[in-house]
């Protein structure tokens, strides 16, 4: 079976990301790629890594987790940055919706792109679910039951990192 990689910043990890994950771990030995795992407590990206790691893992503990560290060079460290991801999960597949993810690993190395489907992207998005915490809104329809008690738990850092 061929090993395929699933890259997001999971800020939080939403029923959008958990279908996807649930689609394509049956097709390829999957892993997931936190992205951004430097960065935390911030208005987009509140949660550290080892709490995105935890949320996700309450759906999903059977998957591997690693880490993608950004490069923060600009175009200059793109290449790094793309070689990092496939080397540091051995991935052949790199599964991604985001064009300059799929033009960075088409340039950059020898893995294949698969273009994955959005699950109503205007509805199951981290921003939404961030955005309704702090406003004090119900946000549990947008997250799998299997994490959105793990999310809840996090409530406090979310709505004081906006």
């Amino acid at each position: 079976m061929r090993r395929a990689v699933f890259l997001g910043r999971f800020q939080p990890f939403h029923e959008g990301h958990h279908r996807v994950v649930s689609e394509y771990k049956t097709a390829f030995d999957l892993v997931i790629a936190l992205g951004s795992p430097e960065k935390s407590r911030t208005a987009e990206n509140p949660l550290t890594a080892d709490e995105r790691e935890y949320v996700i893992r309450g759906c999903h503990p059977d998957i591997d987790v690693v880490r993608v560290h950004d490069e923060d060079r600009g175009e200059a460290g793109y290449p790094a940055w793309a070689e990092r991801l496939v080397d540091r999960t051995d991935a052949e597949v790199v599964i991604s919706g985001n064009d300059l993810v799929q033009r960075l690993v088409r340039e950059h190395t020898d893995a294949e792109i698969v273009q994955q489907e959005l699950h109503t992207p205007d509805r199951y998005s981290g921003t939404e679910i961030r955005r309704r915490i702090r406003a004090g809104e119900s946000w549990r329809s947008l997250a799998p039951d299997c994490c959105a008690d793990r999310i809840a738990e996090f409530e406090r850092a979310i709505r004081e990192s906006g």
